[in-house]
């Protein structure tokens, strides 16, 4: 008995000074992190947090969390670097797209775009693009429903949730061109469909896997820490109008929106990211993130299904690598992927058509490419938005491609 103890401490130790001595592998690229030496410990063992942080939501549900505080402006943080952003996309499957967002930061600040894409108009931008630092609207400030950009567009909570206002009366460039068209966009956002928060809802196991990669340190903790931010995304409609220089032409769109805020948001920690929603056809929705922010997490991966009966099923496999798509820079004009959600495996092709670019942070730190396209999803038809995010300042990639 005693020399089957001994023999069995003998063997872990060995094991243990075996696995010790082994190298871990390279990062790819020098950013992108391998799963090392110490991941089949590392693995579990931040499941477990992660559950365990968990267990309330997985009793009770969302009904932890008040709708109306979260889904309203909110105060800034006392950071420089503090922000409450919100973003809308909508499609038709007949060729309309449209883009919007805003930033807030402090001193008045907003990060805002428009792009509105229509067979009839072509690619209209908002006027200041590439350039998104913008100017907040003093009526914006007054209120905790409202974000509204000097001179540009306003978005206002209707009923938290549920229903958005989205307006703009000015003038649009069209892309590639100086011509300019007079606006008047009217839309309400709507929706009954759940929501996504990332917080809870987000595969505990896929965000354990993109930890567990990492050299674990008391500074990654720090860092993972000090980025978190409050992240969720809701799928809906939207339907309006658009008036064209005198012509009105009717929105009735599928359509997609989210809510970011925290302490701070630091785009120069952002190495890159891709995100794309695919609408289908047959109204399943498809939306998949992948973001290397190395000092916290090289490569996350993340996203779900919302089926055409509007239950959401969370993305828990993806063999798409970040790494392997426009790591140069220049961002790949179709992509091949699978995923697995809700014990269903979904085989997407995306074919991008239309690329546009622009800045975020003071102009200068991520440069954009926002793209408009065609998908298919296991045999069915749609089409997709999709954002690439590349930092502009850490020298890895050459950005001269796509007018701006």
């Amino acid at each position: 008995m005693f020399m089957d103890i001994l023999a069995g401490i003998l063997v872990l130790f060995l094991t243990f000074v075996y696995i010790h001595n082994k190298k871990d592998p390279k990062k790819l690229f020098e950013v992108y992190s391998q799963p090392g030496k110490w991941y089949f410990l590392k693995y579990p063992l931040f499941l477990m947090l992660l559950v365990l942080r968990r267990l309330r939501y997985y009793v009770n549900g969302k009904k932890l969390y008040n709708e109306a505080e979260l889904d309203k402006r909110q105060p800034l943080s006392e950071h420089p670097l503090a922000f409450d952003a919100i973003f809308f996309h909508a499609i038709s499957q007949d060729g309309i797209f449209l883009a919007a967002g805003a930033e807030r930061r402090h001193a008045n600040i907003i990060n805002g775009l428009l792009y509105i894409k229509h067979p009839d108009l072509g690619l209209l931008k908002s006027l200041k693009l590439p350039e998104t630092r913008l100017a907040e609207a003093p009526e914006g400030a007054d209120t905790d429903k409202e974000w509204a950009i000097e001179g540009g567009p306003r978005y206002i909570v209707l009923e938290p949730m549920k229903k958005w206002k989205m307006s703009y009366n000015g003038k649009m460039r069209v892309h590639g061109s100086e011509e300019l068209v007079d606006i008047e966009f009217d839309a309400e956002w709507f929706s009954e469909m759940p929501w996504f928060f990332y917080d809870v809802d987000l595969p505990a196991k896929m965000l354990a896997r993109s930890v567990a990669r990492e050299t674990w340190s008391k500074e990654l903790f720090e860092n993972l820490k000090e980025a978190h931010q409050v992240h969720y995304e809701q799928m809906g409609y939207l339907n309006g109008t658009i008036k064209a220089n005198g012509k009105i032409l009717p929105l009735k769109l599928d359509a997609f929106r989210d809510h970011s805020y925290g302490r701070k948001r630091d785009w120069n920690l952002m190495h890159r990211y891709i995100f794309q929603m695919l609408y289908l056809e047959n109204q399943c929705r498809l939306i998949l993130g992948l973001v290397s922010q190395p000092c916290t997490a090289s490569h996350y991966e993340m996203g779900y299904v919302v089926l055409p009966n509007g239950k959401i099923d969370a993305i828990e496999e993806c063999d798409l690598k970040l790494w392997q798509h426009g790591e140069s820079g220049n961002p790949s004009e179709e992509l091949g992927f699978v995923v697995v959600a809700g014990k269903h495996t979904y085989e997407c092709k995306v074919q991008y058509e239309t690329t546009v670019a622009h800045y975020v942070g003071n102009n200068v730190q991520v440069k954009m490419y926002e793209r408009f396209g065609t998908c298919e999803v296991n045999g069915i038809h749609g089409k997709v938005i999709a954002e690439w995010n590349y930092s502009n300042t850490n020298g890895k990639f050459k950005l001269d491609q796509y007018h701006c």
